[in-house]
């Protein structure tokens, strides 16, 4: 279960849960338990034919696990500076807790990782990310978050209305929400300069998260591509030895043509090495071939590690930069964004 944005203002966040799979697999079962019991009573296949219990449990799946019926909100409000959140069944609200501005005392921010061992072991499994704000108030509540952007949204809504502080947890150490907070001991980490992370211009910052750094994308780009051309190849010269007349032959050289390109471009664009670059006041971030965004230095707050993922953080919004590099690479990548933003 987690929440995400359903609605946003300039003076308020709503933010929605509708359960998880397990919830909603559980409201099958049982809403298909009750009416099944309901069809064999009403053909009068039980002695008494009884349909109450058999309701009451198709009605209990429904209301306590269906998304359509049960729902979990949290309203943050700015213009009267309180959280509610909610439980309702059925669009009647059964719990209701309030924190005011007076005592909220910190919002936390963090991210974790499951399924890696299972993503180790099996390639078609993914390592899933999480990521949780945590409020200290009264009461204490504890959220799992869609994804870091809703998350990020979320913190500086806050932060904008709210008398709070923000933290951000890395390595289960907390570091304050802020350029220089973001900094590993408050202290400068120095670039390494190795194939990960280099400068390679002027005010200019590349990082390369695979093994071998850019060289080593770029050759498994050319493999790739090599092996979509030689196998389109093949497969055309192939089918018209056997005479294969099911599909014209323009037609094939078409979807090989599609294939091939398709695979150029997503090998292409993966040998992109990310790109940080100081012009003019603004901070150009190039992940992909096509993929450029510029954020003016004064909206820019840094960079940091959280689920094993680089993120560029800003008030405009989240910028993933590199995946499952080591984190002193991202307080590196932060101290030398350091030294052009505005203290």
């Amino acid at each position: 279960m987690s929440y995400k944005i359903c609605k946003q203002t300039d003076d308020c966040i709503v933010l929605q849960d509708t359960g998880g799979i397990i919830d909603f697999i559980f409201g099958i079962v049982l809403a298909s338990l009750g009416a099944g019991v309901i069809y064999l009573g009403w053909f009068g296949y039980q002695d008494t034919g009884e349909l109450l219990m058999p309701l009451i449990i198709a009605l209990v799946g429904c209301c306590f696990f269906f998304p359509v019926f049960k729902v979990n909100r949290l309203v943050i409000d700015a213009v009267n500076k309180k959280i509610i959140k909610t439980k309702s069944w059925f669009g009647i609200t059964t719990n209701k807790e309030v924190v005011t501005n007076r005592s909220l005392s910190l919002l936390e921010m963090s991210g974790f990782t499951s399924g890696e061992v299972e993503a180790f072991f099996d390639s078609t499994e993914r390592a899933r990310h999480h990521y949780s704000l945590k409020f200290y108030s009264y009461p204490e509540w504890n959220l799992l978050i869609r994804s870091f952007p809703t998350m990020l949204d979320i913190a500086l809504f806050i932060e904008q209305h709210f008398d709070t502080e923000l933290a951000l947890v890395v390595q289960h150490k907390r570091h304050k929400f802020s350029a220089k907070g973001l900094l590993k001991n408050h202290q400068k980490t120095p670039l390494p300069n190795d194939s990960i992370i280099k400068e390679t211009g002027f005010q200019q910052l590349t990082i390369s998260a695979a093994k071998g750094g850019v060289i080593g994308q770029r050759i498994v780009a050319v493999s790739i591509i090599f092996w979509a051309v030689m196998t389109s190849v093949f497969l055309l010269y192939l089918s018209e030895m056997e005479g294969f007349i099911y599909i014209p032959f323009a037609v094939q050289q078409l979807i090989a043509f599609i294939i091939v390109s398709g695979l150029s471009y997503i090998s292409i664009n993966s040998s992109v090495s990310t790109r940080l670059k100081i012009d003019h006041g603004n901070l150009i971030v190039k992940t992909s071939v096509f993929g450029v965004r510029k954020y003016p230095l004064s909206e820019v707050i840094g960079v940091v590690n959280v689920a094993k993922i680089t993120y560029l953080i800003t008030r405009q919004g989240s910028e993933q930069l590199a995946y499952k590099i080591p984190t002193k690479y991202s307080y590196a990548i932060h101290s030398w964004l350091m030294s052009y933003l505005k203290r």
